[in-house]
């Protein structure tokens, strides 16, 4: 039930309109995946989460909903050089992600990169 909630929460997100901010890109496109290969999307951030869909190596356009683990701006910049340095070590980042409209799933953020479009 939960799931389900939080699929809904993130649908709706979606069909709000997309407002461009100065501070982020307004695109996203799959980087590091080979020509052979696709980036998977799980139901959840980490790859014990069961695959839902895949995304071809050259999907262009996506969108983020949102990321885990978190910090804002302010926060991080609250953190001394060294907490800076240290923050994100050894875990990864993922992003909760659509595609072409819809709600694809939660990909490893190492493999995204700005969309130049």
């Amino acid at each position: 039930m939960t799931r389900f909630f939080l699929a809904l929460a993130a649908i709706s997100t979606l069909a709000s309109p997309v407002v461009a901010e100065a501070d982020g890109p307004d695109g996203w496109r799959v980087s590091g995946v080979s020509a052979n290969d696709v980036l998977n999307a799980r139901a959840g951030p980490g790859i014990g989460y069961q695959v839902l869909e895949t995304l071809p190596h050259e999907a262009r356009a996506l969108v983020q909903v949102v990321c885990v683990p978190t910090i804002t701006r302010e926060q991080f910049f609250a953190l001394s050089e060294a907490q800076q340095s240290a923050w994100g070590a050894g875990q990864s980042r993922w992003c909760l992600v659509g595609w072409n409209g819809r709600q694809i799933g939660w990909v490893n953020a190492r493999y995204l990169t700005e969309d130049g479009n």
